[in-house]
């Protein structure tokens, strides 16, 4: 499988653009375009690398094309409602595939 590229709007305004790009057996999430952090925080607060990969539990990697959409779908609402409110909800979190 080549890297994915995806474009996304959430809440109406904020933009994203994901990349799953495939590593060994698993999928890496990369956000390489959303919105700025205006907190200033990092990955520990909001769980995106100054790299744009999302930090995603080790073994819990996605495997499939649509679980690695289900996480970044998950990370990006949470991401949209923390820069207008400077809280993360890190609560858990499931989606059905």
């Amino acid at each position: 499988m080549a890297t994915v590229t995806k474009r996304y709007r959430i809440d109406g305004a904020d933009e994203y653009t994901i990349e799953y790009r495939p590593v060994g057996s698993y999928l890496k999430i990369v956000a390489v375009g959303c919105p700025g952090d205006p907190y200033g925080n990092d990955s520990q607060t909001h769980h995106r690398y100054d790299s744009g990969e999302i930090c995603v539990k080790p073994g819990y990697e996605p495997r499939t094309l649509d679980r690695a959409k289900a996480i970044a779908s998950l990370w990006m609402k949470r991401y949209s409602r923390y820069i207008r409110t400077g809280r993360f909800d890190n609560s858990g979190g499931s989606v059905d595939v």
